[in-house]
């Protein structure tokens, strides 16, 4: 006897329910594919299920700089969606978020508990179809489809159709990388297995069970630290997991996995005992909530594609014309040994900003119908430990999905995209809400690429109004967007005293940076002693092609300077901070620890410029961008409460039965979802309510209104119309003074 084989038919098959395997069977059965999407468990979210509960990491983490990086797509949605429903960040709860996505797609057919575990090629290599077998079901499928989709982790599908993969650590001869080894060697990044604790009221005895009494924790401890709890703090209120919990050193993270994950539990119940017992903690009432079933791995084998990523190409935010995706979070390299290594626990190298990620290391070099869109991207070490991030590859998972649509459309392998149909991917892409660095909106059929916009009301590059001051007894740096030259900067000031301040103004080397990259001038002014805060001019002197500026204000305590309580799109004020001894950052051009980090200050300097920078005009609705690059990209409106429009004149008639907005979702912020706990639901510069009018003969007529808008993009669909004008109304933000929003496409 033998489990009942299934044969399923699909276009795309998709390994692996992680978020890039979830993020790359949604989109591709947006576009029509049929898809199945096969999970080794019962949970989706790979790494950041309920078993493992690792929040989502993406290129607006482990940074200084990197503003206004969020993902968006359908990573964004997801995020959103949680959010909204779950502000506490239950895991459970994210979970259903996942599932809803996925189930209301009705292209996808979603296997869960379903272990894929053979993969049958031809002659040439090409993946016929892989098979495996459903836990609880005695069922065996044999799934079929033209494409296939490795989002497994650790390239199992790959590594079965005999795709060219990588373990361990290249050296550093081979690509010129800094950070490599001297010499190559087949050490991986570690796993760490999830676990926390709550406090139940009453007294929770704990005895160490006999297979954990064999792990020296007392000895790891002498160069170790297992953190205090943090009252107030929903992650951390309870003794739990911290990432650097890690053990498998020297062992195969694969053939050896289960020996593995018992090294984990006696790690934890070792670390639990040492908690509980040595005195040294407030834990008499604390007990073990949760402890996963398997851990969350970092690093495995790595599927080579059609160019392997390097640490160069990070660094220096090298640009490709085959860009589909982007990274940002640090190079995390941790401590090989993990928990017991005597080293610092990691190296966060950090970059200068964002870098784009090529199609090339998203599909096998040698299994020519087989994407890659997890860890086992195509990418040295020393790049994936950038690249690793779930963010990250949620991208170029929704990116592949979009390729096998292609892939579909023209009959062709995913190679063949690189090579004949990149520039229609990545308008797709666009299409979709990816950020693609360095391309814009060139959408043929958009109707409103070519139309006339205005709107009720422009926001002024300029905040006038006095809240309150602050002395400038640190370093600070005021950045400003700039569309293309600046003569000054004028700043409210005081001082007790005759005095003056220094400051230097610098550009960044790309436009996605925000940092003090390239000096562009140096001044001082007098500051006169005065009772009163008066304008002091600030000469600037400069022209910049990357859309912003960096003043750098150095120390002067005899001066204050005027701020007001606002915030507003692409204005920053930060300070220079110091960082504590035990920091992990490092300085990605000299490789040192760092001694300060830039971080963003509550409140804004009070400004006006010479001349005045047009920044927040209608006109940025159709110019391309649907984010921040380079300059912010949005309209914003006075402050206002309510009934601000925006009016789309064509060209002449236009059919329409499509609208695409892109609102202004707040993408610097660093939102995580999970065991957080957030005091909104909704970002509050999302526009809320807003009703669409369309012109009829000379009349206005309301066509759509929709009411608690949550999402970034909104795309309405409805029965064709014929007008020349479109006209929005917007009635409520989710609590912002401003109406955002970053564009508007039109399609018949």
């Amino acid at each position: 006897m033998e489990f009942k084989r299934i044969k399923v038919n699909n276009d795309l098959t998709v390994v692996g329910g992680g978020m890039p395997g979830i993020c790359a069977a949604i989109q591709a059965a947006r576009l029509g594919l049929k898809v199945a999407l096969i999970n080794n468990r019962g949970y989706l979210g790979g790494n950041a299920s309920p078993e493992c509960r690792v929040n989502i990491a993406g290129a607006d983490g482990a940074q200084e700089f990197n503003f206004y990086a969020r993902e968006s797509g359908i990573m964004e949605e997801l995020r959103l969606e949680n959010l909204y429903r779950n502000p506490q960040g239950n895991p459970y709860l994210w979970e259903t978020v996942l599932l809803d996505f996925v189930m209301r797609e009705e292209n996808i057919s979603l296997y869960l508990n379903t272990n894929v575990d053979e993969v049958v090629t031809d002659n040439q290599g090409h993946i016929r179809y892989v098979s495996g077998s459903q836990i609880g079901s005695e069922q065996r499928f044999e799934f079929y489809s033209p494409y296939f989709l490795d989002d497994t982790g650790d390239g199992t599908v790959g590594y079965l159709a005999g795709a060219e993969y990588r373990v361990g650590r290249e050296g550093k001869s081979e690509f010129g990388e800094r950070i490599a080894p001297d010499e190559p060697d087949d050490h991986v990044l570690l796993s760490t297995l999830a676990w926390y604790s709550k406090d139940t009221g009453r007294k929770s005895p704990f005895v160490l069970p006999e297979f954990a009494k064999n792990l020296d924790v007392e000895k790891a401890l002498e160069y170790r630290e297992i953190p205090e709890r943090m009252p107030g703090n929903t992650r951390y209120e309870g003794y739990r997991m911290q990432w650097f919990y890690e053990v498998g050193y020297g062992k195969d993270q694969i053939r050896q996995s289960e020996e593995i994950m018992q090294n984990h539990r006696e790690l934890v119940y070792g670390i639990w005992n040492h908690i509980k017992n040595s005195g040294k903690y407030d834990s008499e009432t604390y007990d073990l909530e949760y402890v996963s079933s398997v851990p969350g791995k970092r690093e495995s084998r790595r599927l080579m594609g059609d160019y392997i990523l390097t640490e160069t190409d990070i660094v220096e935010q090298k640009d490709f014309d085959d860009a589909i995706g982007y990274g940002g979070w640090s190079i995390d390299l941790h401590a090989l040994e993990g928990f017991f290594s005597k080293d610092m626990t990691t190296r966060h190298f950090v970059l200068h900003g964002v870098y784009p990620i090529p199609y090339r290391c998203c599909y096998s070099r040698n299994v020519n119908n087989l994407f890659v869109a997890s860890r086992c991207m195509s990418a040295s070490h020393v790049a994936f430990g950038s690249t690793r991030v779930m963010a990250t590859l949620a991208v170029l998972g929704q990116s592949c999905g979009a390729a096998a649509y292609l892939c579909k459309k023209y009959q062709v392998n995913p190679r063949q995209i690189y090579e004949n149909h990149l520039y229609e991917l990545q308008q797709l892409l666009l299409r979709n809400d990816q950020f693609v660095i360095g391309k814009k909106n060139e959408d043929e059929h958009d109707l409103c690429r070519k139309a006339s916009v205005s709107a009720s009301s422009v926001q002024r590059f300029a905040l006038e109004t006095m809240d309150y001051s602050i002395s400038l007894d640190g370093t600070f740096g005021f950045i400003v967007p700039v569309k293309e030259s600046l003569s000054q900067i004028d700043l409210q000031l005081q001082s007790d005293t005759d005095t003056e301040i220094q400051y230097s103004v610098y550009t960044t080397k790309k436009r996605q940076n925000y940092g003090p990259q390239v000096k562009l001038f140096e001044g001082s002014v007098h500051v006169p002693k005065s009772k009163t805060f008066d304008w002091i001019s600030l000469p600037i002197h400069c022209s910049t092609d990357t859309g912003k500026v960096f003043i750098w204000i150095h120390k002067n305590p005899d001066v204050r300077m005027g701020m007001c309580n606002d915030e507003i799109n692409g204005l920053f004020f930060l300070e220079q901070q110091p960082l504590n001894r035990r920091t992990t950052f490092c300085d990605i051009d000299t490789l040192e620890v760092k001694k300060e980090m830039w971080r963003i200050t509550n409140g804004l300097p009070c400004f006006r410029t010479t001349p005045e920078q047009s920044i927040y005009g209608p006109e940025n609705l159709n110019n391309g961008y649907n984010r921040n690059y380079g300059l912010p990209n949005l309209w914003l409106s006075e402050p206002s409460s309510e009934n601000e429009s925006i009016t789309i004149q064509f060209e002449d008639v236009k059919s329409i039965s499509q609208l695409h907005l892109v609102f202004d979702s707040n993408l610097n912020y660093l939102y995580d979802n999970l065991e957080i706990y957030h005091n909104f639901n909704v970002f509050p510069t999302l526009v809320n309510d807003y009703t669409v009018y369309f012109k009829c003969e000379s009349e206005w007529e309301p066509l759509i209104s929709i009411q608690d808008n949550h999402q970034r993009v909104n795309r309405l669909t409805f029965d064709p119309i014929e007008t020349s004008e479109i006209r929005i109304v917007f009635q409520n933000t989710n609590g912002a003074k401003r109406y955002g929003v970053y564009e508007i496409r039109a399609y018949s």
